[in-house]
């Protein structure tokens, strides 16, 4: 029997190249010459041996017999298809209301209609196709646009020849396990896609119309060919920003008091003479004073009630502690306290993760790691899930890395000796589709030249090997005094094992605060050495930073795993916001004053609310609990009545 001559389409053409090294690497191939197609390269590869395709289709693994398999490789370039409105409704031949009930049509953009022409034209003489998107939502949706064109190109021969590949990385035996368990396009995932692809192109296109011919003659710079964006997820994110910068500017400074103690400890607990000092260091001689200051070792203790916004009531409580000149030991406790490893990285965390410790922005870490993705150095980025599969085999991995110089190597050995080795903790999430971000080759960081993807493999390096370390262990002191009618603690802790912490370094620490604190005897009085009043007035809030701004994305469903990132940089490209140095968003101009517009008009559109709601149910057509189709959501709804209502229309229309 004949080869069976098999389509494989990636996403991007570096996914097609790896598909192609993995493909001639099989025992027995036969290379063929690479090709250069309409729009993208070709491979070919002969007697790559696998299960049959036709036995598969279902996702369950098949383990032979192998048979031999053509593989033409090729890919597209992200979506092939676009989405619009028809000439007829055109800026100035509709309402903005009216787009959302116009017709949308499917079109190709001159730049992918080679692509379509290479597909149709390849499909021609094959026997069936393998898709090769990139495992999420997006990429099933992509699938669906490859599948259509493939599809249209046999004249409907190759129904039911079409098949799905799941895998995260490019490496050989990922994706020698995808050729053994090739599934379907999820149908449910494509229209998700589908479904929030309309809502964004109704509702941004209507509120771009409207806000551009409404309100660009009411800034400077803006002329009659500017465009003033509206997003449904940019405008919520925008929002995030308004707000925190509306907090600063209305913040209000108030005066605070607070009473501070310090005590003097031998290490065995004992107590050292002490004489109470005022805030006017009065008290007792200076002598004495001196001496006790010298002996012992010192331990601050905070208040309990932290601080009053009351003077007098603050000083009527200092006074009567001054008067009681000695506080009692009314609690001394000290138990294991352990500094939990992290668990293992998502998407989301890796963001923020690179904001914090590298200052990076959000839109470059993506970009960074998708590119190391397409070399083998980590698997794929763009992920919800923070727990590894039972089957999966950390000992090997964190043996690659043994050999590596430097930090990496000497861990990893320190790993896998004296049982330090730990299974990874079981994060929340799961998306089904993807493991978390791992690295997949054991290299030296200096090799990679690129500064950004460089240190994007070394967080991604350090995480998943703190993952798989022990726990931090300390041992916590807590000292608890009452003098007067007041009490007073102070904390310290002991490092016992840093474990995770050695190989996190420098950017993960665990405070010690005061270090192991002294045994004080329960019931034991103390004169402190010093008892002060202080004060202090409180600060307004900060800009808000890239962490903080995409934790708060991620907890209101605003965009995805994947698309968080270029939201945040939407707002930027709009001149809604501007960033700093220090990772920190202030809005413009531009952007308080389209958030404060709408809200004068009663439509809060900064608020989550909206975009949360659209997303659920976007969730259950995902889940296949809910179908697209005729108003399968009410948040197109909202929008249109909103657009439609008096104060939305302009004056003329009234």
């Amino acid at each position: 029997m004949p080869p069976i001559t098999i389509l494989n389409v990636a996403e991007k053409p570096s996914v097609a190249r790896a598909l192609a090294d993995v493909f001639r690497q099989s025992p027995g191939s036969i290379d063929r010459p690479m090709t250069r197609g309409e729009a993208a390269q070709i491979f070919a590869c002969d007697n790559v041996m696998f299960p049959s395709v036709f036995r598969q289709g279902d996702g369950r693994t098949i383990h032979g017999p192998d048979i031999p398999h053509t593989m033409i490789t090729t890919s597209v370039r992200g979506h092939l298809a676009s989405h619009d409105f028809g000439p007829q409704y055109g800026w100035s031949a509709c309402t903005p209301s009216a787009l959302f009930e116009a017709p949308i049509q499917t079109m190709y953009k001159s730049d992918m209609e080679p692509l379509e022409r290479m597909l149709l034209q390849q499909v021609r003489n094959v026997q069936a196709v393998v898709l090769w998107l990139d495992c999420d939502r997006e990429g099933e949706a992509i699938s669906d646009e490859v599948r259509e064109v493939c599809l249209r190109g046999s004249g409907g021969r190759l129904e039911g020849r079409i098949y799905r590949a799941k895998f995260s990385t490019v490496l050989t035996q990922e994706i020698q396990r995808a050729l053994r368990s090739l599934g379907r396009v999820n149908d449910a995932f494509v229209q998700a896609v589908q479904a929030r692809s309309e809502i964004d192109l109704r509702c941004g296109a209507a509120f771009t119309r409207f806000q551009t011919l409404r309100l660009q003659k009411k800034f400077d710079g803006f002329d009659t060919g500017s465009v003033v964006s509206y997003g449904p997820c940019q405008f919520p994110t925008l929002g995030f920003v308004v707000e925190r910068w509306a907090r600063i500017e209305t913040f209000v400074p108030e005066d605070f008091w607070f009473l501070e103690m310090m005590i003097r400890l031998n290490e065995d607990g004992s107590t050292v003479p002490g004489v109470v000092m005022n805030d006017s260091g009065g008290g007792g001689g200076g002598a004495q004073r001196q001496r006790a200051q010298q002996q012992g070792r010192a331990i601050n203790l905070s208040w309990r009630r932290g601080r009053l916004y009351d003077r007098v009531l603050t000083m009527a409580l200092y006074e009567s502690c001054l008067e009681a000149q000695e506080a009692v030991v009314t609690s001394m406790t000290g138990r294991p306290k352990n500094k939990w490893r992290p668990v293992p990285l998502a998407t989301v965390e890796l963001q923020k993760r690179a904001s914090r410790y590298l200052r990076i922005g959000s839109e470059s870490v993506m970009t960074a790691a998708e590119e190391l993705y397409n070399q083998g150095y980590i698997s794929y980025p763009r992920t919800e899930t923070e727990k590894f599969r039972p089957e999966f085999e950390h000992l090997p991995l964190i043996q690659s890395f043994t050999g590596v110089a430097g930090v990496f190597g000497e861990y990893a050995t320190k790993l896998l000796s004296n049982n330090n080795f730990q299974n990874p903790r079981l994060g929340q999430n799961d998306d089904n589709a993807h493991p978390p971000i791992t690295p997949c080759k054991a290299v030296e960081p200096s090799t990679i030249s690129d500064q950004t993807q460089r240190g994007i493999y070394t967080l991604v390096v350090k995480h998943y090997l703190a993952c798989c370390s022990r726990d931090a262990l300390g041992k916590e002191t807590q000292l608890t005094l009452k003098i007067a009618s007041e009490d007073f603690t102070a904390k310290g802790l002991m490092i016992l094992e840093k474990n995770w912490l050695e190989i996190y370094a420098p950017w993960e620490r665990w405070s010690t605060g005061q270090g192991e604190l002294p045994r004080a005897e329960v019931g034991s009085r103390i004169t402190p050495t010093a008892l002060l009043m202080k004060d202090g007035r409180t600060t307004a809030p900060t800009p808000i930073s890239e962490v903080e701004l995409i934790s708060l994305m991620d907890r209101n469903g605003i965009g995805t795993d994947a698309t968080i990132a270029q939201h945040i940089t939407t707002i930027q490209e709009r001149a809604y916001v501007t960033k700093d140095a220090q990772q920190k968003f202030l809005p413009t101009k531009l952007g308080i004053a389209l958030v404060e517009g709408y809200n004068s008009m009663g439509y809060q559109l900064n608020k989550p609310d909206l975009r949360r709601e659209m997303e659920f149910e976007c969730n259950l057509v995902a889940s296949g609990q809910k179908n697209k189709g005729p108003n399968y959501c009410p948040y197109i709804g909202k929008n249109a009545r909103m657009l439609q209502s008096s104060k939305c229309r302009s004056p003329q229309a009234r």
